[in-house]
């Protein structure tokens, strides 16, 4: 009778979390900021979603006037259609899906509407980012949506996600094994040690899908191999279960 080793992955934690990453910061010139993101944040926050109207502060320690606000994380969208976006701003705000600018509103301005060209979008999570600028008090930042079923309107809050770790962590294993993670022609792999490790997946990149191997280091065997890939978010934590199965 001859024996061998069984494994099962399952996903114990998600990384994926509810809200969009909110920065704050402060600026000061004639000119807005071009280029929020070089900038150092004041404050950071998680925020449920983009509908705001600030007569003063808009955070804790961040100023009434001359300040500038980044929202970023995954916008889900439930079917796949043509979407059209829009933004009531006051004063600028520019606004990113996938890497696309589909609003460029940069300007000091009265609260003013503005509705993104229709866009074809599959299904599920899309990379969302959102530039907001105000000189002075008084401030407002809407965003919506115009979608092919359901209402038009702000974009509801079970929508918005994030994530705000760049590691996947593996827990169960001892470090008689090394754990492969490969995607996308990259290739990362941790040792367990007290039962668990990590790799870093790059918080641009994500989510990622992933094939997972695990090797026998004693003897350089593959012992796992994922049959699919898998979906990984930063912040996902998964159990290896290691089981003996015994044959005749």
């Amino acid at each position: 009778m001859s024996s061998g080793k069984r494994i099962i992955i399952y996903k114990s934690k998600s990384g994926l979390k509810d809200g969009l990453l909110t920065y704050f910061y402060v600026w000061q010139g004639e000119k807005p900021p071009e280029n929020i993101d070089s900038m150092t944040p004041l404050l950071k926050d998680v925020q449920p979603w983009i509908n705001h109207i600030w007569w003063s502060n808009p955070a804790p320690g961040v100023p009434s006037e001359f300040f500038a606000v980044k929202w970023s994380g995954f916008l889900y969208v439930p079917y796949t259609g043509t979407y059209r976006f829009y933004v009531t701003t006051d004063d600028g705000s520019r606004l990113w899906i996938d890497d696309a600018l589909i609003i460029d509103a940069w300007k000091d301005q009265a609260p003013t509407t503005y509705i993104s060209e229709p866009l074809n979008i599959d299904a599920g999570y899309h990379r969302l980012k959102y530039w907001f600028y105000n000189r002075y008090a008084f401030a407002e930042v809407v965003l919506g949506w115009i979608p092919p079923y359901g209402s038009v309107g702000v974009i509801p809050k079970e929508y918005f996600k994030h994530v705000d770790s760049n590691k996947v962590k593996f827990r169960g294993l001892t470090e008689d094994y090394l754990i492969k993670v490969l995607y996308r022609g990259e290739e990362k792999s941790c040792i367990p040690k007290v039962r668990e490790c990590e790799v870093e997946v790059g918080l641009e990149k994500v989510p990622i899908k992933a094939k997972i191997v695990i090797i026998d280091r004693s003897s350089g065997s593959i012992i796992y191999e994922a049959p699919d890939e898998v979906e990984l978010w930063g912040g996902d934590e998964l159990e290896v279960l290691v089981g003996i199965v015994k044959a005749s």
